[in-house]
């Protein structure tokens, strides 16, 4: 049986993101392909290429890594995107999609188009800068002809392909959008209205998923939360257990467990 792993974006809710790679690692649930979108792509490709999710976690939590993709907002001005490029070339010598361990795929979006493009051979780091690219932060990553954004933006949450391909689909999607009664500051209404958006096409990517893991406590986190890493690690983790425990009824779990 083979499982595909689908990973939203959600800026520094994407530590959440290692903790459901560990709690299935640790549940003996073996993941044959993985496709990502923003904070998903990053975390994917360090799983892709073999990386321990702790040995991972660590490099993301204790370099710059992330507070270069998601720095601290400002009204300053537009960053550019190559620095990232640097970082990603230190923990990935070697820049290619046949370099990873197990198949990946990246989701950007490509302004030219308005469509989402999958990315899943050639040179890797360039759509990754592109998955992670923050519209009206950062200049948009040029990759051939096509200028690329954020593929939270028309699909974050990138399960379609691997609907093809696996005979069980796992969706996690870091970025739920629950009521909110208290919204105030420019910074706060930004990231709400950017969450509302991208949450309308994760709401039809879920469908495609044989099972969902979407941990409501990580609302109580922001894009740019990048010093609660460890709290958003756990929760990720947490949650995964606790679907597997207390779903232990559902068909696709039984699969997975077996």
């Amino acid at each position: 049986m083979k499982v595909g792993l689908a990973l939203s974006g959600g800026g520094a809710r994407g530590f959440a993101h290692f903790g459901v790679l560990k709690a299935l690692e640790e549940l003996g649930v073996e993941v044959h392909a993985i496709s990502g979108t923003s904070a998903g792509s990053i975390v994917g490709a360090f799983h892709a290429f073999g990386f321990e999710v702790e040995v991972a976690k660590h490099l993301v939590s204790k370099t710059n890594l992330f507070k270069v993709v998601w720095p601290a907002f400002s009204w300053k001005g537009v960053f550019s995107m190559s620095r990232s490029e640097e970082i990603f070339k230190k923990h990935f010598p070697k820049d290619d999609f046949s370099a990873t361990k197990i198949p990946l795929q990246i989701v950007a979006t490509n302004l030219n188009t308005g469509r989402p493009e999958v990315f899943k051979e050639g040179s890797l780091i360039k759509p990754m800068m592109a998955s992670c690219c923050i519209p009206f932060i950062f200049d948009p990553v040029r990759i051939g002809k096509s200028v690329f954004v954020d593929g939270g933006l028309v699909n974050n949450l990138p399960t379609e392909t691997l609907r093809d391909e696996c005979d069980v689909v796992i969706g996690v999607n870091v970025s739920p959008v629950l009521k909110e009664d208290t919204l105030s500051g420019t910074k706060k209404m930004i990231e709400r209205i950017s969450m509302v958006s991208i949450n309308a096409n994760v709401t039809e990517s879920k469908s495609k998923c044989d099972l969902v893991i979407e941990p409501k406590s990580l609302r109580e986190y922001g894009t740019f939360d990048i010093k609660s890493a460890d709290s958003i690690y756990d929760i990720g983790y947490q949650a995964t257990h606790h679907i597997f425990e207390t779903e232990q009824q559902l068909e696709v779990i039984q699969k997975l467990l077996v």
